[in-house]
């Protein structure tokens, strides 16, 4: 009978589904490990989340660094008034606006070459909108080619001062 109870053991254990079932919670906690391990190295940089906005094209991050193409001046007149008398500016200019926010205050637009000999028409420039109160916008043209960042501030200055 000691025979038969040993098998009987043996039997009961069966080493193939205890193999199976230390695979499983392997495999199981070892997606929790990489997971882990990867979250920093995607949560490190803030860019991750300009991302989508890169892809598809409108980001401006591009523009946030650039110091020899900023030009700014500020506006008597509403946030409001400054972004919509600019979309006519860059429109007169035979521009396309790419992407724009009001929200945000922000217009992107490119194709500056029919109005300015010096770029190419896939040269982007920004166009930034910062309320400081209600009748008063601060205005920024941002370019990565400071000479049209220079020349297009100067037309769309004056354009707002009128």
């Amino acid at each position: 009978m000691h025979g038969k109870d040993k098998s009987r053991y043996h039997a009961s254990i069966h080493p193939h589904r205890f193999d199976r079932f230390i695979q499983f919670v392997i495999i199981k906690n070892m997606k929790k490990v990489l997971f882990l391990f990867l979250l920093p190295f995607i949560m490190i940089s803030c860019s991750v989340f300009d991302y989508p906005a890169r892809i598809a094209g409108f980001s401006t991050q591009k523009f946030e660094n650039e110091k020899s193409g900023r030009f700014e001046e500020t506006f008597n007149m509403s946030k409001k008034d400054g972004f919509n008398k600019t979309l006519e500016i860059i429109s007169k200019l035979k521009a396309r606006a790419t992407h724009k926010s009001f929200r945000k205050g922000f217009i992107v637009a490119f194709d500056f070459s029919k109005s300015f000999d010096y770029c190419l028409d896939s040269t982007e420039a920004a166009v930034f909108f910062d309320e400081i109160d209600a009748n008063t916008v601060k205005v920024s043209v941002v370019c990565n080619n400071s000479l049209l960042a220079k020349n297009l501030s100067e037309k769309v200055f004056a354009k707002l001062r009128d």
